[in-house]
C-alpha cells in the first residue's frame, strides 16, 4: 500500500506561499497469517467449537477423576475418612439392637431361628444385614415366609410357620410334611405326632394332594386306618389294623369310594377279608384270612364226610 502524499501550505513572512509535500504515513494494515486465517476459519464450525467449549474439559476432568482413582495414597485417604465418619455414625444409640424378638412360632423355631441368626447383642444395625439374615431364616424348611425390621432398637422376625400335616416314614426315617409335601422337620418317633395321619415309602411326599383326598374318603373310618404305603411310587395301599386296600394307580380315591360304600352297606372291613384288591377296575378281589380259610375247608370237609 503506497503511503499517502499531502500537500501542505508553509507561510513564510515576507515571502510567497510555498506548496511542500508531506508524506501521511497512517496506521500499518496488519495482514493476517495462514494460521490465524486457518483457525478463524475452523472456530466458525460448529464441530471445533463444542469440541473446545464441552469436550475438552469434560476430557480433562475425567482424566484427573482416573487418575485420582488410581492414585493409592488419595484412595487410602478417602477410604479412611468414609470408615471413620462410618464408626461414628455406628456408635448412634438409635443404630443399636438390644434384643431380637420372634412374635410367632413353636419354641423350638425360635430356638432355631436365634441359633442361626448368631446376633451378638448389643449390635449396630450397620453391621449387620437384614436381607442376609432373612435368606438364613427362609432357609429353615420349617419357615414358609419371613420379613425382618429393625425398630426402637429391637429386630423383629416375623415368620409364617409351615404347619406338619402329616408323618411320612421313609427309608427308616421319619419326617413331618406341610400340606403340600414340603419338608418341615425330622422327628425321632411316629409317637411325637402321633395325631397326625402316616404316609409311608419313597415319592410318598410328591404325591400328597392324593394322599389328602384319599384321606378325606376315609374320615367314616379314620380311626381303624394305620396309614397309607406308597407302592412303586404310582399308587398307594391303604393299610388297616386287620386289612389292606390296594388302589389302582389311577383314580384311587374313586376306588375307594366303591370299598367305603361296601362298608357302609356290607361292613367288609369287619369281615374275615384280608385284602381288598381294587386295582383292577373291572374285577374286585377279596382275598379271605388265613382263619376263615380254615374255617372253610373244615366246612367242606363236614360237607363231604371227610376228615378237616
Amino acid at each position: 500500500m503506497q503511503p499517502i502524499i499531502a500537500e501542505r501550505r508553509a507561510l513564510v513572512p515576507g515571502k510567497q506561499t510555498a506548496l511542500v509535500k508531506v508524506k501521511d504515513r497512517g496506521k500499518p494494515d496488519h495482514v493476517p497469517s495462514k494460521f490465524s486465517y486457518r483457525m478463524e476459519r475452523l472456530w466458525l464450525t460448529r464441530w471445533f467449537r463444542d469440541m473446545v467449549r464441552v469436550w475438552l474439559p469434560l476430557g480433562a476432568v475425567i482424566i484427573a477423576a482416573y487418575a485420582a482413582y488410581n492414585s493409592p495414597t488419595l484412595n487410602s485417604w478417602v477410604a479412611a475418612k468414609v470408615e471413620a465418619v462410618r464408626d461414628v455414625v455406628a456408635e448412634r444409640p438409635e443404630l443399636r439392637i438390644e434384643r431380637v424378638s420372634i412374635p410367632v412360632g413353636s419354641s423350638d423355631l425360635q430356638r432355631q431361628i436365634l441359633g442361626i441368626m448368631d446376633l451378638e447383642l448389643p449390635v449396630s444395625a450397620l453391621d449387620v444385614d437384614l436381607a442376609d439374615l432373612r435368606d438364613l431364616v427362609l432357609g429353615l424348611n420349617a419357615v414358609k415366609f419371613a420379613s425382618i425390621t429393625f425398630e426402637s432398637g429391637e429386630l423383629e422376625v416375623a415368620i409364617v410357620e409351615r404347619v406338619p400335616a402329616m408323618v411320612w416314614r421313609n427309608l427308616n426315617r421319619i419326617y413331618l410334611l406341610d400340606k403340600d409335601g414340603v419338608l418341615v422337620a425330622e422327628v425321632a418317633r411316629r409317637a411325637v405326632r402321633s395325631d397326625l395321619p402316616l404316609v409311608v415309602g419313597e415319592g410318598a411326599d410328591r404325591a400328597m394332594l392324593e394322599a389328602r383326598e384319599i384321606f378325606s374318603v376315609l374320615e367314616p373310618v379314620l380311626g381303624k386306618v394305620l396309614g397309607l404305603v406308597r407302592m412303586g411310587e404310582r399308587r398307594w395301599d391303604v393299610v388297616f389294623a386287620t386289612n389292606v386296600v390296594k388302589l389302582p394307580a389311577e383314580g384311587g380315591a374313586d376306588a375307594l369310594r366303591r370299598v367305603m360304600e361296601m362298608q357302609r352297606r356290607d361292613d367288609v372291613l369287619a369281615r374275615d377279608v384280608s385284602v381288598i384288591d381294587m386295582r383292577n377296575p373291572d374285577r374286585i378281589i377279596l382275598r379271605v384270612n388265613e382263619e376263615a380259610i380254615r374255617e372253610m375247608r373244615r366246612v367242606r370237609a363236614r360237607l363231604h364226610g371227610e376228615r378237616a
